[in-house]
């Protein structure tokens, strides 16, 4: 997993690069990460592009993410969704509760629209 701050908007970004497979092995890894990543920005994008895979953990975690997200008054966002990690978020119907996105850079440039989006 890749983390970098994005500021170019005004306001910081957080973008996460995920890959390979996302699953019980590494989903923990992903929920203890994350909330580093929270404390850095409140508008935050998980792109997928390199994810290969994912299991009902790996959606579990994301979720868990999106969850802790929210509770800190902040923006999760997802980019980059091959068809078979998409076809899993349209199975679980878990796409209802995300933005998603072609690409990180559509995901981030969504926020400039976002009312709070500063830390």
């Amino acid at each position: 997993m890749n983390f970098r701050l994005d500021s170019s908007r005004g306001f910081t970004i957080g973008i996460a690069e995920l890959t390979g497979r996302l699953d019980a092995q590494n989903s923990k890894e992903l929920q203890k990460t994350f909330v580093s990543w929270l404390q850095k920005t409140r508008c935050l994008v998980l792109d997928c592009s390199a994810v290969d895979f994912i299991d009902s953990s790996g959606l579990g975690a994301i979720v868990g993410c999106l969850r802790k997200t929210l509770e800190a008054a902040g923006e999760l966002k997802l980019a980059g969704l091959n068809a078979k990690v998409a076809m899993v978020f349209e199975l679980t119907q878990a796409e209802r509760l995300f933005s998603i996105f072609t690409n990180a850079g559509e995901a981030a440039a969504s926020f400039a629209a976002a009312p709070d989006s500063q830390k």
